[in-house]
Protein backbone atom coordinates (compact mmCIF):
# COMPACT_ATOMS: atom_id res chain seq x y z
CA UNK A 1 0.00 0.00 0.00
CA UNK A 2 1.25 3.43 -0.87
CA UNK A 3 2.19 5.91 1.89
CA UNK A 4 -0.01 9.02 2.18
CA UNK A 5 1.28 11.94 0.18
CA UNK A 6 2.98 14.44 2.51
CA UNK A 7 2.05 18.09 2.22
CA UNK A 8 4.67 20.76 1.74
CA UNK A 9 5.05 21.12 5.51
CA UNK A 10 5.77 17.39 5.73
CA UNK A 11 2.46 16.49 7.38
CA UNK A 12 0.27 13.70 6.00
CA UNK A 13 -2.51 14.58 3.59
CA UNK A 14 -5.06 14.07 6.40
CA UNK A 15 -3.68 17.17 8.12
CA UNK A 16 -5.02 19.41 5.37
CA UNK A 17 -7.84 20.62 7.61
CA UNK A 18 -5.24 22.74 9.46
CA UNK A 19 -3.49 23.86 6.29
CA UNK A 20 -3.89 27.41 5.04
CA UNK A 21 -5.66 28.03 1.75
CA UNK A 22 -3.44 28.92 -1.14
CA UNK A 23 -5.72 31.83 -1.95
CA UNK A 24 -4.78 35.10 -0.23
CA UNK A 25 -7.57 37.33 1.07
CA UNK A 26 -6.90 41.05 1.33
CA UNK A 27 -9.28 43.76 2.48
CA UNK A 28 -9.13 47.37 3.64
CA UNK A 29 -11.03 47.95 6.86
CA UNK A 30 -13.06 51.06 7.61
CA UNK A 31 -11.28 53.33 10.11
CA UNK A 32 -13.64 52.56 13.01
CA UNK A 33 -13.32 48.81 12.52
CA UNK A 34 -9.54 49.00 12.05
CA UNK A 35 -9.10 50.99 15.26
CA UNK A 36 -11.20 48.47 17.21
CA UNK A 37 -9.16 45.64 15.74
CA UNK A 38 -5.82 47.30 16.61
CA UNK A 39 -7.04 48.01 20.16
CA UNK A 40 -7.89 44.34 20.57
CA UNK A 41 -4.49 43.38 19.19
CA UNK A 42 -2.75 45.75 21.61
CA UNK A 43 -4.65 44.21 24.52
CA UNK A 44 -3.21 40.79 23.54
CA UNK A 45 0.34 41.55 22.31
CA UNK A 46 1.44 37.92 21.96
CA UNK A 47 -0.74 37.24 18.91
CA UNK A 48 -0.17 38.14 15.28
CA UNK A 49 -2.70 40.02 13.17
CA UNK A 50 -3.36 36.93 11.09
CA UNK A 51 -4.14 34.88 14.22
CA UNK A 52 -6.62 37.49 15.40
CA UNK A 53 -8.27 37.73 12.00
CA UNK A 54 -8.55 33.95 11.78
CA UNK A 55 -10.16 33.70 15.24
CA UNK A 56 -12.53 36.61 14.62
CA UNK A 57 -13.58 35.22 11.26
CA UNK A 58 -14.09 31.75 12.75
CA UNK A 59 -16.24 33.17 15.56
CA UNK A 60 -18.22 35.35 13.16
CA UNK A 61 -18.94 32.49 10.77
CA UNK A 62 -19.95 30.24 13.67
CA UNK A 63 -22.38 32.94 14.80
CA UNK A 64 -23.85 33.22 11.28
CA UNK A 65 -24.34 29.45 11.17
CA UNK A 66 -25.96 29.50 14.60
CA UNK A 67 -28.32 32.31 13.58
CA UNK A 68 -29.30 30.58 10.35
CA UNK A 69 -29.80 27.30 12.17
CA UNK A 70 -32.03 29.11 14.66
CA UNK A 71 -34.04 30.58 11.79
CA UNK A 72 -34.86 27.05 10.68
CA UNK A 73 -35.40 25.79 14.25
CA UNK A 74 -39.06 25.20 13.42
CA UNK A 75 -37.82 22.48 11.07
CA UNK A 76 -35.74 20.84 13.82
CA UNK A 77 -36.25 17.27 14.89
CA UNK A 78 -34.86 15.80 18.10
CA UNK A 79 -32.67 12.74 18.60
CA UNK A 80 -34.81 10.18 20.46
CA UNK A 81 -32.15 9.24 23.02
CA UNK A 82 -30.33 12.49 23.74
CA UNK A 83 -33.06 15.00 22.81
CA UNK A 84 -30.40 17.00 20.97
CA UNK A 85 -31.81 19.07 18.11
CA UNK A 86 -31.23 17.76 14.61
CA UNK A 87 -31.58 20.59 12.12
CA UNK A 88 -33.09 19.57 8.84
CA UNK A 89 -31.32 20.96 5.77
CA UNK A 90 -33.62 23.84 4.82
CA UNK A 91 -33.33 27.54 4.15
CA UNK A 92 -30.13 29.62 4.16
CA UNK A 93 -28.46 27.20 6.62
CA UNK A 94 -28.57 24.35 4.11
CA UNK A 95 -27.59 26.57 1.20
CA UNK A 96 -24.60 27.91 3.15
CA UNK A 97 -23.38 24.40 3.99
CA UNK A 98 -23.79 23.33 0.36
CA UNK A 99 -21.62 26.28 -0.69
CA UNK A 100 -19.06 25.49 2.04
CA UNK A 101 -18.74 21.93 0.72
CA UNK A 102 -18.40 23.19 -2.86
CA UNK A 103 -15.56 25.58 -1.97
CA UNK A 104 -13.89 23.04 0.34
CA UNK A 105 -13.81 20.55 -2.54
CA UNK A 106 -12.24 23.15 -4.83
CA UNK A 107 -9.55 23.99 -2.25
CA UNK A 108 -8.84 20.29 -1.63
CA UNK A 109 -8.30 19.81 -5.36
CA UNK A 110 -5.86 22.73 -5.37
CA UNK A 111 -3.88 21.05 -2.58
CA UNK A 112 -3.93 17.65 -4.27
CA UNK A 113 -2.78 19.05 -7.59
CA UNK A 114 0.02 21.07 -5.97
CA UNK A 115 1.20 18.29 -3.64
CA UNK A 116 1.36 15.46 -6.14
CA UNK A 117 0.80 16.26 -9.82
CA UNK A 118 1.17 12.56 -10.71
CA UNK A 119 -1.15 11.33 -7.96
CA UNK A 120 -2.25 7.70 -7.94
CA UNK A 121 -5.79 8.80 -7.15
CA UNK A 122 -7.87 10.73 -9.65
CA UNK A 123 -7.91 14.50 -9.30
CA UNK A 124 -10.69 16.07 -11.31
CA UNK A 125 -10.08 19.30 -13.11
CA UNK A 126 -12.50 21.19 -10.89
CA UNK A 127 -12.76 24.93 -10.71
CA UNK A 128 -15.40 27.20 -9.27
CA UNK A 129 -17.71 28.80 -11.80
CA UNK A 130 -16.46 26.46 -14.52
CA UNK A 131 -18.57 26.40 -17.67
CA UNK A 132 -19.61 22.88 -18.56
Amino acid sequence: MKEPTPTRAGAPAAARSKAAARKRYVCRLPLQLASRFEALREAYPGKKRSQFLEELLRLGLAEVERAWAGASAADAAFHPDTRQPIYLPTGPFAEFHHLVQKHHLALEHEFAAADDPQAAYPVDDYALDAKE
